[in-house]
């Protein structure tokens, strides 16, 4: 499989990747998500080869990332937050529970 090239714009500035054709979609995804942050962040950068470089390394960055997600999400890995939400839930729930139990023996004595 060849490689194709595409020219994309990110922060006003054309750059040409070259990419295979399954690949596409997800440089799409990367350079969207390093172009919304380049143009949040832009400030007063004139050097255009120091900014080159940034954006070469963020889109290198948010490919890896986003591989990430998609095998995280293909793998239906449980983010490790969601966890412990989980478990101070049931952990509440359990001591509740524990209360109730508890009151109710004091009353039938």
């Amino acid at each position: 499989m060849s490689n194709k090239q595409v020219e994309l714009t990110i922060a006003g500035q054309p750059y040409r990747f070259a990419i295979a054709p399954d690949n596409e979609a997800a440089l799409l995804e990367a350079v969207a998500l390093v172009d919304g942050q380049m143009n949040k962040l832009k400030g007063n950068v004139s050097a255009k080869g120091v900014e080159r470089v940034a954006v070469m390394a963020a889109i290198s960055i948010a490919s890896d990332l986003l591989a990430l997600r998609r095998k995280q999400e293909e793998d239906g890995a449980i983010p490790v937050d969601a966890v412990r939400a989980r478990i101070r839930e049931l952990n509440e729930r359990a001591d509740e529970a524990l209360r109730q139990y508890a009151h109710v023996g004091t009353d039938a004595r």
